[in-house]
């Protein structure tokens, strides 16, 4: 498990979470861009149960992950998650 703050999006919680989970996390995960989506390195693929929670991606998010690496329909960017 990861634990993180209510809150923080999945990369921070990979960089700065505790627990076994988030330095494995961390390894899956680059975010090159520091979180400002100007990249794909954070991308995550969401399990469709919850994306009702997760919500959708807005245009800006949905252009960088046109860009990703076989992205899905519940593709997300970690730094925006």
């Amino acid at each position: 498990p990861v634990e993180a703050l209510d809150g923080t999006s999945i990369t921070d919680a990979a960089k700065f979470g505790e627990g076994e989970g988030a330095s494995t996390l961390g390894e899956y995960i680059e975010c090159a861009c520091s979180g400002i989506m100007a990249c794909s390195t954070c991308h995550v693929v969401i399990d469709p149960e919850w994306m009702n929670k997760v919500g959708l991606p807005n245009e800006d998010e949905q252009d960088m992950l046109d860009l990703a690496y076989s992205p899905r329909k519940t593709s997300r960017l970690g730094c925006q998650v």
